[in-house]
């Protein structure tokens, strides 16, 4: 069966707007929908929905169907090897009508999807080794970055080894931020609570 047979199975259900399928990662492979629903819209739909499986799978949860309400419409997803299907249908369908449609359609897919499904021609790409930064100034304990406050004109809350706030910075000699920008110096002179 070609997959336009396939899916016009689909539409011979009564209240079905359109179908689409997809591989397992999320590609969208055919799709029968009207006009309204462009190819990117679905491409972004079946790389979520295949982001939902993938999530539900990591819970240990196996999901074989699901349906999702979407305004006047239900989207109805079914899996099968190698993929999912998609059936867009508004309400008053006959769930019987397209469950037996859904069957028929699933038996088929698989076999539709591995001959889409294109071999890679060549050995995948080696990907590059990650880029270090470069630091900007050398010093005698190996490299360092400047420090961010010199860019900013802010004043740095630590010292440069993270061991504590700086003794005159905001945070030092007792002082509390408030989060707000103001600080307070706690004082034992201070009678507010």
């Amino acid at each position: 069966m070609r997959g336009e047979d396939i899916l016009n199975v689909l539409l011979d259900v009564e209240w079905v707007v359109g179908s689409f399928v997809a591989d397992a990662t999320g590609q969208l492979l055919l799709h029968q929908m009207p006009p309204e629903f462009g190819e990117q819209e679905l491409e972004r739909t079946t790389l979520r929905l295949a982001s939902i499986v993938r999530c539900a799978e990591l819970c240990e949860l196996g999901v074989e169907q699901c349906a999702f309400s979407l305004n006047r419409y239900q989207l109805a997803m079914t899996r099968f090897r190698g993929g999912f299907l998609c059936v867009m249908v508004e309400a008053p369908v006959n769930r019987r009508a397209l469950e037996m449609a859904t069957r028929i359609a699933v038996e088929a897919l698989p076999q539709l999807v591995d001959s889409l499904i294109v071999a890679p021609s060549s050995a995948p790409e080696e990907v590059p080794p990650p880029r270090r930064a470069q630091p900007e100034r050398e010093g005698e304990g190996g490299p360092t970055l400047e420090p961010l406050h010199t860019e900013t004109g802010l004043e740095p809350l630590f010292d440069a080894e993270g061991d504590g706030p700086l003794p005159n910075g905001p945070l030092g000699n007792g002082g509390v931020s408030k989060g707000n920008g103001a600080d307070t110096l706690d004082s034992e002179d201070d009678d507010t609570p």
